[in-house]
């Protein structure tokens, strides 16, 4: 697992940076342009947050995402 759990990613429900942690790790099987690829995917969880007044729909959800963009993601937009 890495090292740092605690990151940033983009709400797609609301567009807002938000902060997550990841929750568990696996290697999914990927078929891509040059055959059968391993790809480290992360389930993550996003933490409440609101939209307006109310919960934003992507609120306290746990998302499935490619490990490695999302680190990217988080390594480029460091505070």
């Amino acid at each position: 697992m890495t090292d740092e759990k605690k990151m940033k990613i983009m709400c797609k429900w609301c567009n807002v940076s938000k902060t997550c942690h990841i929750v568990s790790q696996e290697i999914t099987d990927h078929h891509g342009p040059y055959g059968i690829d391993s790809v480290m995917m992360a389930n993550i969880k996003i933490h409440k947050h609101y939209k307006g007044k109310n919960y934003c729909k992507g609120s306290d959800r746990t998302i499935t995402a490619p490990l490695d963009n999302t680190l990217k993601y988080n390594e480029k937009n460091k505070d």
